[in-house]
């Protein structure tokens, strides 16, 4: 089994969701054309990554600067939920006006096997071929295009889990984003069937079958997203750090793409 560093889980993870471009320096390069700044953290290593087109702003160091009292000068700066990073504050300021939202939460890893076994109260059906003809049967919910849900239930889109009451989908758990290597997992419930533990089983039953395609599964959230937070804790997975993102200002983001 391949054992994985932090900076390296770090750097699959961003690529995973925002595109690395490969060999584009030191800091790497995103894809992804909504983001300025990508700043990842972990206990033992960094990864920032800019946005396309965006230079490294002169004030960016590796993190290495004091991030409250206690703190000697040059210790790693330590994770403090909820409160920005000196590092990502600089690389907003540095930006300007060309800086959006600044967000953040918090990462995890699949383990190998999941610790815990996970009931569901619902049938719910995965991404084998005879889930996809049964899917096919099912009504679409009103958050997923047409488009879209035929991608999905055909397995265009990766791997998939879903609790069904009656002839809806309920809860989804997918892959909205991915590499040759590793994994996202998205997951969406109804709002009158979450609280239930469904999230959890269909998260644990996408993961289960994606793990025969990648070789690391991630799961991330906002810092807000409470009940997204709780399905981690559930399942036990790993905690492996914290995003941070730097999105680009809409109107910057228009002038751009127009």
């Amino acid at each position: 089994m391949v054992v994985w560093d932090e900076e390296r889980l770090l750097a699959l993870e961003v690529d995973a969701i925002h595109g690395l471009v490969p060999d584009s320096g030191n800091p790497p390069a995103l894809r992804d054309e909504t983001m300025l700044a990508v700043w990842a953290w972990s206990p033992r290593a960094r990864l920032l990554a800019l946005g396309p087109g965006v230079g490294c702003p002169d004030r960016v160091d590796d993190a290495r600067e004091t991030n409250g009292p206690g703190q000697a000068p040059g210790a790693p700066e330590t994770y403090s939920p909820g409160l920005v990073p000196g590092a990502v504050a600089r690389i907003a300021a540095a930006l300007g006006d060309r800086a959006g939202a600044v967000e953040g939460g918090p990462c995890w890893l699949f383990p190998a096997r999941l610790a815990v076994s996970v009931p569901s109260p619902l049938p719910v059906l995965v991404s084998t071929a005879e889930g996809r003809a049964v899917a096919r049967r099912l009504d679409r919910p009103a958050n997923w295009g047409a488009c879209e849900w035929a991608e999905l239930i055909g397995g265009d889109l990766g791997e998939w889990a879903m609790a069904v009451h009656g002839r809806e989908p309920v809860s989804i758990c997918h892959t909205p984003a991915a590499n040759g290597i590793a994994a996202e997992a998205g997951i969406w419930t109804r709002p009158d069937f979450r609280g239930r533990g469904i999230a959890t089983a269909c998260v644990a039953a996408w993961s289960e079958r994606e793990r025969h395609t990648k070789d690391v599964l991630f799961y991330s959230t906002t810092a807000a997203n409470h009940a997204s937070q709780s399905v981690a804790r559930a399942l036990g997975l790993v905690p492996l750090g914290w995003i941070w993102r730097v999105r680009r200002a809409e109107g910057r983001q228009a002038a751009q793409t127009g």
